[in-house]
C-alpha cells in the first residue's frame, strides 16, 4: 500500500481556465475525486488536498504531502490557450527531476495515451510550487485543453477510462496494493427521472450548454456514477453523459463502514462543515442524495452529509 496525495488543482475563487460555463476547477475536482476513489480500492492510501470548492495555498498543498511522508505527489489540472486549436495530453515534473519521479510521470504519460483520447504532448518541465515544495515524486498532469472544445468532448466521454488509466500508470511505478482491504469507495446510487413532461437530455458534460447526446423518458431508472455542480454522471449507451440533478430523485441503501469508531455526519457536503451528528459502524442508512464525495442521509432525526468513501452500498 502507498499513500499517494491526490490535488485538485485550483478551486474557491481562483477558478483555473475556462471555456464558456466551464471552469477548470470543477472538472479537475471531479477527476481528482475519482482517482484517489480508484486508488483507495485498489488497497492505497489517499489523501485529498481539497475535496470541494475551497482554494488552498500551494504551500499548504505541498506541505500536507510533506507531513504525509507521501509515496507520490499527483496534481491534476486542464490546459489552456489563446489559440483554440491547441490540444492535448502532457504530464510536467520539476526541472530536477530524479529518475523515480521522471518514470512515475512518463508511466501515467505513457497509460494515457496508449488509450488514443489525446493528442501525446509528452514529458515536460516546470517550476509549480506544488512540485518544487513537494518532497515525494511529484507530477502535474494537464488533461487536455479546457479552451479547445473537442478537448473536452473527449474529457467527458473517455472520463473513466482517464481515471482506470491514470491509475495504472500510477500503480506502474508505485506498485500495487493488492492484499491490503480497502476502504469501501461508495459504489453508485440509483435514480428515477422525475420530469413535469416529456424527456431528460443527456449532454456530454455537466451544463446546459453541452451537447445533447440522447434523452431519457421520465420515470426511467439510472445508476449514478458521481456528481459536480448538481449534475450526475451516468452511462448512457456505452459513453459517459450528464443528467441534471433537479429532474433525478436520488435513493439508495448503504451501510456505514469505518476502520473504527463512528461517521460523522456534517451540515454541508464538505470536510470543513459543522458536525451535527455521530453515526455508529455498521448503521444502515436510506440515501437520498449525492454531492462530490458525500451522500445525503437522515440519521436521530437530523438530515446531513457523509462521506461516501466510508459507506458500502
Amino acid at each position: 500500500m502507498a499513500t499517494i496525495v491526490i490535488d485538485a488543482g485550483h478551486g474557491g475563487s481562483d477558478w483555473g481556465a475556462t471555456r464558456d460555463n466551464r471552469m477548470e476547477k470543477a472538472d479537475v475536482l471531479g477527476l481528482s475525486v475519482a482517482i484517489g476513489r480508484e486508488l483507495t480500492r485498489r488497497g492505497h492510501r489517499v489523501i485529498y488536498t481539497r475535496q470541494s470548492d475551497v482554494f488552498v495555498p500551494l504551500v499548504e498543498r505541498a506541505r500536507l504531502s510533506n507531513n504525509s511522508n507521501a509515496d507520490l505527489f499527483v496534481s491534476i489540472h486542464r490546459n489552456s490557450h489563446t489559440t483554440e486549436t491547441a490540444n492535448g495530453f502532457e504530464n510536467i515534473v520539476r526541472p530536477n527531476a530524479s529518475a523515480r519521479e521522471t518514470a512515475c510521470a512518463t508511466s501515467v504519460l505513457n497509460r494515457v495515451n496508449a488509450l488514443g483520447v489525446f493528442s501525446n504532448r509528452g514529458l515536460k518541465t516546470g517550476n509549480f510550487v506544488v512540485l518544487t515544495a513537494t518532497q515525494a515524486p511529484a507530477m502535474l498532469i494537464e488533461y487536455g485543453f479546457i479552451s479547445n472544445n473537442n478537448d473536452n468532448q473527449r474529457f467527458d466521454q473517455n472520463f473513466d477510462r482517464l481515471v482506470t488509466a491514470t491509475v495504472d500508470g500510477i500503480e506502474d511505478c508505485i506498485g500495487s496494493g493488492s492484499g491490503v482491504t480497502p476502504p469501501p469507495s461508495g459504489g453508485s446510487l440509483q435514480g428515477t427521472i422525475s420530469t413535469s413532461g416529456g424527456n431528460l437530455n443527456v449532454r456530454s458534460a455537466p451544463n446546459n450548454g453541452a451537447g445533447v447526446i440522447g434523452s431519457l423518458p421520465n420515470g426511467s431508472n439510472v445508476s449514478i456514477l458521481g456528481e459536480q455542480n448538481g449534475w450526475y454522471r451516468i452511462n448512457f449507451n456505452g459513453q459517459t453523459g450528464w443528467i441534471n440533478g433537479s429532474f433525478v430523485r436520488a435513493s439508495g441503501n448503504g451501510t456505514v463502514s469505518t476502520t473504527s469508531g463512528n461517521l460523522n455526519m456534517r451540515a454541508n457536503p464538505t470536510t470543513s462543515s459543522p458536525v451535527i451528528g455521530s453515526i455508529p459502524n455498521g448503521t444502515r442508512l436510506n440515501i437520498s442524495g449525492i454531492s462530490g464525495n458525500f451522500f445525503r442521509t437522515t440519521f436521530g432525526g437530523n438530515t446531513g452529509w457523509v462521506s461516501r468513501d466510508f459507506v458500502r452500498l
